[in-house]
């Protein structure tokens, strides 16, 4: 059936209702949320379902619905918002403003980046947000948009925040999560390593959530993370002594090309790592299994050196609390606090030389940022076990 062929009654467009083009909208774009269409009514061909989309954009028939897309492209690079900036469509959605956002979507004031970047903002707090990413879908935004500035899709938010429902919608509405690395301002980036990577440490149980939702859907894991590093970012400690079990020397080396960290994992073990992601069983695996508590990162141009307790001072705001106290009560007559690692601390030109009692202090300084800063509760409990480990 041809597109001329459609129902009559359906070949009239509801100009009160209909959804608005974006200021430069993308024909690409439109052709996925045609095929999305097709999958959510099966009783609709492509054909019929682009049919209906061009009724309800307040077209007569798709031809005509692509010639006002490219009408509408030409000299629009002038008046595309390319910025990483809230324009009011995504600040309202970042608000949880339903009504707000619905009233820019009915006066058409928008952008396609507009639209793209209040999704962006709807799925890293999916739960609170879902009416508005449901809206922005229907109105146009596309789940593999830009977030912009080069950061990268907008997928990459739900890794980098651990939102798994609003990774599951993106995913659901057609968002691609398998493809390679590609470039971003951050360098080469993927979705499951913008999970892996992420600075979030207390929601251990949505992370394990991203990864799996990222594994069903043929994401690509970073060819540095071995499965024992899987393992870790998982949070599953049997899959980890299993792992250990057939190969006992994972416990013992150290892994130059160990991506992420709060503290760079460069060269660092696996202790290291599930100290830093705050992973407690997988942290008492590994002792259990021959780990030393106080293994020491290699030494990558002239920086490193740490030990494992230093990864879980100062960390995203109190975040790796529980893991320091884990450590200090279970651990904590074992510790070394006398062991020096060299960093570049914040707001220091030269690289030093410090325990980490000295990191600890350092963190509390006001020039300390925000996701570095420590509290005097860490620093006293490093303090007790330098005192307790000193001769």
């Amino acid at each position: 059936m041809s597109d001329s062929d459609s129902d009559s009654s359906s070949n009239t467009p509801d100009q009160n209702n209909r959804k608005r083009l974006p200021v430069n909208p993308s024909a690409e774009n439109l052709r996925k949320q045609a095929k999305r269409l097709a999958r959510i009514e099966p009783s609709l061909s492509l054909q019929q379902a682009q049919h209906k989309l061009a009724v309800q954009y307040g077209q007569k028939n798709w031809d005509e619905l692509m010639h006002v897309v490219e009408t509408m492209g030409r000299g629009a690079g002038q008046t595309t918002n390319v910025k990483n900036a809230f324009e009011p469509l995504p600040a309202d959605a970042n608000r949880s403003d339903l009504e707000a956002v619905r009233a820019i979507l009915s006066e058409g004031a928008f952008t396609q980046h507009d639209l793209d970047l209040a999704l962006a903002r709807a799925v890293l707090n999916f739960t609170q947000r879902a009416q508005i990413a449901e809206l922005l879908i229907e109105h146009g935004a596309d789940p593999d948009g830009q977030y912009g500035s080069d950061y990268g899709p907008i997928v990459f938010v739900t890794g980098e925040c651990l939102d798994p429902d609003g990774l599951q919608f993106l995913i659901d509405h057609g968002a691609d999560v398998s493809f390679a690395p590609i470039p971003t301002k951050y360098g080469p980036a993927t979705p499951m390593g913008h999970t892996l990577g992420s600075y979030v440490r207390n929601r251990n149980d949505r992370k394990r959530r991203c990864i799996d939702i990222l594994l069903e859907h043929r994401a690509v894991v970073p060819a540095e993370t071995i499965p024992a590093m899987l393992a870790i970012h998982r949070g599953d400690a049997m899959e980890l002594a299993d792992l250990i079990d057939r190969d006992p020397s994972l416990v013992l080396q150290n892994f130059p090309a160990m991506p992420y960290g709060n503290i760079a994992l460069a060269g660092a073990t696996l202790l290291h790592m599930a100290v830093d992601f705050c992973q407690i069983e997988c942290v008492d695996v590994l002792i259990d299994c021959g780990a030393d508590i106080n293994a020491r990162a290699q030494i990558i141009d002239g920086i490193g050196g740490q030990t494992p307790v230093f990864h879980a001072i100062a960390t995203n705001l109190r975040a790796a609390w529980p893991m320091l106290q884990h450590l200090v009560l279970r651990y904590g007559r074992a510790i070394d606090c006398s062991v020096a690692a060299t960093f570049r601390l914040y707001g220091e030109p030269q690289a030093e030389l410090v325990t980490p009692l000295q990191y600890a202090e350092r963190g509390l300084a006001d020039d300390a940022p925000e996701w570095r800063r420590s509290t005097a509760e860490e620093v006293e409990l490093i303090r007790s076990v330098a005192r307790a480990s000193s001769p």
